[in-house]
């Protein structure tokens, strides 16, 4: 007699547990607002296209990557209960675009003419990750070969931008690659402002 209300125990057991999901529900992170702008109004005044970033098919999803430099570095590991809210190639390309586009519009300030052809600048994400040096220390890593054109003039230029990360996890991941992304706007600018000035002495290789 006593089989049967074991029996009836362990059903009710196991229908709770169908009723758990395996893996909690993952955190998912953004860039967060705008910073104060740190970039020279001055040097705003261009008009540029962001295209679309590209990445490596591996990294064109919403994982969020992490390595162990001192353990295995060769194999790039993604956060289980962390993840980006869109893929890495798109919260770079928004965040460029929200802080080049809305006000670098370069116009001839003498003659009020409309602006001229604007540079068009096109990124490959090669890095974007999480780098783990020690157990307790971590740094985000953003890498971007890009490509900036005027449509007479082009110029290649590969970033390389690092910045500590505030917490060994994934939060502090976001904060350090964020604050990579923010700076990469402002290093393009920089770019921007001396290709311009190189254009003008015809330095840079015409375009075939």
């Amino acid at each position: 007699m006593r089989s049967f209300p074991l029996a009836l125990a362990a059903s009710l057991i196991s229908a709770c547990s169908l009723m758990i999901p395996a893996d909690p529900r993952k955190t998912a992170f953004d860039f967060g607002p705008l910073p104060a702008s740190s970039i020279d109004p001055v040097r705003r005044d261009y008009l540029v296209v962001v295209n679309e970033i590209t990445a490596p098919a591996w990294m064109d999803n919403s994982s969020m990557y992490y390595r162990l430099m001192y353990q295995n570095a060769e194999n790039p590991l993604p956060y289980r209960q962390s993840a980006w809210v869109s893929s890495p190639v798109a919260l770079v390309t928004t965040r460029l675009r929200a802080q080049l586009s809305p006000e670098m519009v370069r116009t001839d300030r003498q003659t009020g003419a409309d602006p001229v052809h604007p540079y068009v600048l096109r990124g490959e994400l090669l890095e974007f990750e999480q780098i783990f040096d020690l157990p307790g220390r971590s740094r985000g890593v953003l890498r971007l070969r890009a490509n900036l054109g005027d449509g007479n003039t082009s110029a290649e230029r590969t970033f390389t931008i690092e910045e500590p990360a505030p917490t060994p996890d994934a939060r502090g991941g976001v904060a350090a690659l964020t604050r990579c992304s923010d700076e990469l706007a402002r290093e393009i600018v920089e770019w921007l402002v001396a290709t311009e000035h190189d254009s003008r002495g015809d330095t840079l290789a015409k375009r075939p």
